[in-house]
């Protein structure tokens, strides 16, 4: 397998996935805040806490985690584009 089509076939899962979070489509990272706040909430059910969890706004995280995903989804495009055009 030519190693452009390996680095296309990381880069644009990679690039399509961080956008979709980065960019909150369809609230997919309100949706992961939400998963991990009922996780902690089932954490602190499971060890008897009776303390409110202490609360954040990951989804802000969960953005600009994507949005790094994103950026080296896009790198790996760019290189296998690059790698297309230079082989012969």
């Amino acid at each position: 397998m030519p190693s452009y089509v390996f680095l296309m076939l990381l880069g644009l899962p990679a690039a399509v996935a961080g956008s979709w979070v980065a960019f909150n489509v369809r609230g997919s990272a309100d949706a992961l805040e939400a998963l991990r706040q009922r996780n902690v909430d089932l954490n602190a059910l499971g060890s008897g806490s009776f303390a409110p969890p202490a609360g954040s706004a990951f989804a802000i995280g969960y953005r600009v985690y994507a949005t790094v995903l994103c950026l080296g989804g896009i790198v790996l495009i760019l290189a296998s584009v690059a790698e297309l055009l230079t082989s012969s």
